[in-house]
């Protein structure tokens, strides 16, 4: 059943240099820039122990003091829900879905998640599922053969370098005719489990607005409650997936989507290239190529919906480290590419002021303030007791200015509170009680953050697998299936 398919030759997918990552290792130019500025830093911290201490505690407060004032906004403008689109009439024309499930080492994943894939209530003849299978992955491809019955096809993918979640995505959607594949591209992963809703409400947001190029469902666990790792995920995950990616999508201001759960029109994916192969987050990097084909007769949005898809948290400490390695490793590539200086859209059009100053406004406040805060936090409060211990000390002549003790508190007080608000407009109340441990949780952050940096110089593309166990343990149940918006219920959804 395998289509073999060179994605190198794809020409509707390939992607310009300039808004690629291109897979080769940082220049000899970069490096050097990056050593020579390391270098002075060290420097001037020998040298002017002091006046560099201050300098960093005030940028540092400065950084923090910004994002809880913006994290504070975020809670504001989300406060009112907004309607869920309805169908305008009977005779409203459905669109069709290609779903791509990219999967790899996953056999045992396989006869769960076509289940919740067909639990769904979308016609079914609407729909195209593609299980994404590398053809040397043997078990994983007789699993799939095995569920192959329509709507659910198996995509092989050959063999080839880069090893990568999106080189796969890109294979099939390019193997799959134009006459069938979908108008919407759907992403799950082999461990989700969507609401049945998600697809008919996505449907109806691209039907209730043309402009809308990608809408993205929010992402929670079933196994939140394992212990206490996967706890502070899921907390995680609340506050970005129902408190700050709505509160962007309100401001227009493009967001990094979650690596499932994001429908695309297939158009708008084949004007911005696919997805980049060599990007280990390809669904940060795609959204701001989205928002980069914007132009002055044109606005696209980048939407999210209600529906949930609940997924398995890593529930283990060396797990979690190399899933945050790779996450933070595409953060730092995706930064790189779109902070490039580039005249052209990814289109080839004229690049516009407008979204050009989007996408670096959102660069610094997402994926650029996650590396930093990844890098300084757990430095920054060891600088903090060490300059307490000192002054207390009376050993050397300084103190901890007050600005950054009021700034981190905060920081954190801001940060607990879009943690609470997100479980609650989760459904999922049982986790308010981990909320004050985020800022323990965060300390985590600084060894991933390490390894990322060492790989994206010396292996940029290497994809580290997480392993999922999809034991039978977990099991989705009426709360699972419920939104925070009860119009999405079943039984009030108009018909198809």
């Amino acid at each position: 059943m395998g289509v073999l398919h060179s994605f190198t030759t794809v020409k509707s997918l390939d992607l310009k240099p300039a808004w690629a990552w291109q897979g080769h290792q940082l220049g000899k130019r970069t490096k050097l820039i990056g050593l020579f500025v390391f270098l002075i830093c060290v420097g001037l911290g020998v040298y002017k122990p002091l006046q560099t201490k201050d300098v960093l505690l005030w940028g540092f407060s400065f950084f923090v003091l910004f994002m809880a004032a913006f994290r504070i906004f975020a809670l504001l403008i989300t406060i009112k829900d907004s309607h869920p689109p309805q169908a305008k009439d009977q005779d409203t024309v459905w669109p069709t879905f290609t779903i791509l499930v990219p999967l790899y080492k996953e056999a045992h994943m396989v006869k769960d998640l076509v289940k919740y894939l067909l639990q769904t209530n979308y016609p079914l003849d609407l729909l195209d599922i593609v299980l994404v299978v590398e053809q040397d992955d043997l078990a994983t491809c007789c699993a799939a053969k095995l569920v192959s019955a329509a709507p659910v096809r198996v995509f092989e993918v050959p063999p080839s370098e880069p090893r990568t979640k999106p080189k796969a995505l890109n294979a099939a959607f390019e193997a799959t005719p134009r006459s069938r594949i979908g108008d919407i591209i759907t992403v799950y992963d082999a461990e989700d489990r969507p609401h049945p809703d998600q697809l008919r409400q996505a449907a109806l947001a691209f039907i209730a607005d043309p402009k809308i190029a990608v809408a993205q469902a929010p992402l929670g666990y079933f196994n939140d409650e394992q212990n206490l790792l996967t706890a502070l995920f899921a907390v995680e995950y609340a506050a970005l997936f129902h408190v700050w990616n709505p509160a962007l999508a309100r401001l227009g201001i493009p967001f990094t989507l979650g690596g499932t759960s994001n429908h695309i029109r297939r158009d708008i994916l084949e004007k911005c290239g696919g997805w980049d192969p060599h990007n280990v987050t390809e669904d940060a990097d795609l959204s701001f190529r989205i928002n980069a084909l914007n132009g002055r007769n044109h606005r696209l949005k980048i939407a999210t919906i209600s529906p949930p898809t609940q997924e398995e948290a890593v529930d283990n400490l060396r797990g979690w480290t190399c899933q945050r390695s790779r996450w933070l490793k595409g953060f730092m590539q995706t930064w790189c590419v779109h902070m490039r200086f580039q005249k052209q859209g990814p289109s080839g059009e004229n690049f516009s002021l407008r979204p050009r100053a989007q996408n670096i406004f959102s660069l610094h406040i997402t994926v650029g303030a996650t590396v930093l805060a990844a890098f300084m936090h757990l430095p920054s409060l060891i600088l903090m007791a060490f300059i307490y211990w000192h002054g207390a000390q009376n050993i050397l002549p300084t103190g901890l200015p007050l600005i950054a003790i009021y700034t981190g508190i905060l920081g954190y007080g801001a940060a607990i509170l879009t943690g609470l608000i997100g479980v609650l407009r989760a459904d999922r109340p049982h986790l308010a009680k981990y909320v004050v441990l985020m800022p323990f949780y965060w300390l985590l952050y600084f060894w991933p953050a390490l390894i990322a940096a060492y790989e994206i110089v010396f292996s940029p593309a290497y994809w580290r697998k997480t392993k999922h166990v999809g034991t039978p343990k977990y099991t989705t149940d009426k709360r699972n299936l419920t939104t925070e918006n009860p119009t999405l219920e079943p039984s009030k959804l108009p018909p198809i």
